[in-house]
């Protein structure tokens, strides 16, 4: 099992947070995460971890439970729904850079062995159909931008001595999130997923379970001040999240398609580029630090979401 280790999340009740603490619990760590209320309590204390009732933008208890042998400091999920507007991108980049801030301060006079920070592999802007390795130099697209800020940040921290390990998940899925909403309900429901294009463009999934255990397989072994991929090997087109679970799930696949150029009506210029987009990346530098992949491909990581709704509707 190795050995006990003291946790900390922000962002503890989110998609990522939850999936993160369940692992760590079943791993034998003592776990404590931050939330920003009750509800989100409770889906903490529910998957298992101490909730901490906060706000990295204020000083509090929070700030104390840091003290942690490994941080994990993720983001929120800003893609609620809707159009996201430059306004919106332009606040969350001033939040971003504010509770980044608040935390690594906080943590700077401690004893953290690592701090694991989570952004989002969009940084680095589109790809092309082929994978690029994390010293590829970043192309933001317009919210990959409204993340550089944060980002620029780091190395400061990592010089002044803070343990920082950086990671950049893919499209993460499972039963939450995104996912659910937009194509595990449609499907099993008989109603339609929305996509934009034919095909839509390649991305490097990640099922959110090997998502949590790669971060905590950073914590561990990742080298300060480096930056990882975490992602499957093989890449996807977009399109096959919804085809691939349909086809699994023996259901019908009914799709409203909407050409590329009504995206940026329908979420806003922001969110369209980065749908549009591919986003391919090599999850070599994660692999040669040893880590394993429970679900290496997007088939076999559905298999396991279709086990689970089974499961829940028994």
């Amino acid at each position: 099992m190795g050995a006990r280790a003291t946790a900390f999340i922000t962002e503890a009740d989110g998609f990522v947070g939850t999936e993160l603490i369940k692992v760590l619990v079943a791993g034998g760590h003592d776990v404590s995460g931050l939330v920003h209320s009750l509800e989100g309590a409770e889906r903490v204390r529910r998957a298992g971890a101490t909730a901490v009732i906060g706000d990295l933008a204020s000083p509090g208890p929070w700030q104390d439970e840091a003290q942690a042998d490994w941080v994990f400091h993720l983001p929120p999920y800003p893609f609620g729904g809707g159009r996201i507007t430059s306004q919106h991108a332009a606040f969350v980049m001033r939040t971003r850079v504010l509770t980044d801030t608040r935390l690594l301060d906080a943590v700077a006079a401690g004893t953290t062995r690592r701090i694991v920070y989570v952004s989002d592999a969009s940084y680095y802007g589109a790809t092309g159909p082929r994978a690029i390795t994390e010293d590829t130099p970043p192309q933001p697209s317009a919210w990959g931008r409204c993340l550089a800020p944060a980002l620029d940040r780091l190395e400061g921290y990592s010089l002044a001595g803070l343990p920082i390990v950086t990671a950049f998940p893919g499209w993460i899925y499972a039963n939450a999130s995104w996912f659910r909403r937009h194509v595990i309900q449609p499907v099993m429901s008989g109603g339609r997923v929305l996509h934009f294009g034919r095909i839509g463009p390649w991305v490097s999934p990640i099922h959110v379970e090997d998502c949590a255990r790669g971060l905590i397989h950073l914590a561990k072994h990742g080298e300060v001040g480096g930056r990882y991929f975490v992602v499957n090997t093989d890449p996807i087109r977009l399109y096959e999240f919804a085809t691939t679970f349909a086809r699994l799930a023996d259901r019908p696949l009914r799709c409203w398609s909407f050409p590329e150029s009504a995206a940026r009506l329908l979420v806003g210029h922001i969110l369209a580029e980065h749908l549009r987009a591919d986003a391919v990346f090599s999850n070599i530098r994660l692999r040669g630090i040893g880590f394993r992949f429970n679900y290496p491909t997007l088939e076999r990581g559905l298999q396991q979401v279709l086990g689970a709704l089974d499961e829940s509707s028994e």
